[in-house]
């Protein structure tokens, strides 16, 4: 069963006017969403973020607020807040002059690449994956939030 993963950027305001049973893509600009196939909230984004700051998994699990925005019920979707300290591992890693994101994405496969599938990801397609959020991250600033729209 393929899981649909949608990240955007928006203000409350903007969360409110939304129809979250719909998809994002659907509602938004394409600078304000990103559809992230296989990079579920919880797992594979956070491994990116063990990656990008070398803090262990089981603690940026534990510190994760699990903020549900919109509860589809068993079917979905669902929408959670991204929350603010992914946000700022993805902002802190872009502003710093010794990352490598090739590298980065090398190590981020080898931590969660079996998320996705075969565990053989094309390194191209994640590269532009964190393209894709880190774009995303830049947009978050003020009452601006990231989120997950899931849908089975």
């Amino acid at each position: 069963m393929a899981v649909d993963y949608e990240y955007f950027v928006a203000s409350p305001d903007r969360i409110a006017a939304l129809d979250l049973g719909k998809s994002p893509v659907s509602q938004l600009p394409a600078e304000e969403v990103a559809e992230l196939p296989g990079v579920d909230p919880t797992v594979v984004l956070l491994g990116l973020v063990e990656v990008l700051s070398t803090r262990e998994y089981d603690d940026l699990l534990a510190q994760t607020s699990g903020e549900l925005v919109h509860d589809g019920g068993d079917a979905g979707p669902w929408v959670t807040a991204v929350d603010g300290f992914v946000v700022a591992a993805i902002q802190g890693a872009d502003g710093d002059p010794e990352l490598e994101w090739e590298d980065a994405v090398e190590q981020w496969n080898v931590l969660v690449g079996d998320e996705f599938g075969d565990g053989d990801v094309d390194q191209e397609a994640l590269l532009e994956t964190t393209d894709e959020l880190r774009r995303l991250c830049g947009n978050v600033r003020g009452d601006r939030r990231l989120y997950c729209w899931t849908q089975l």
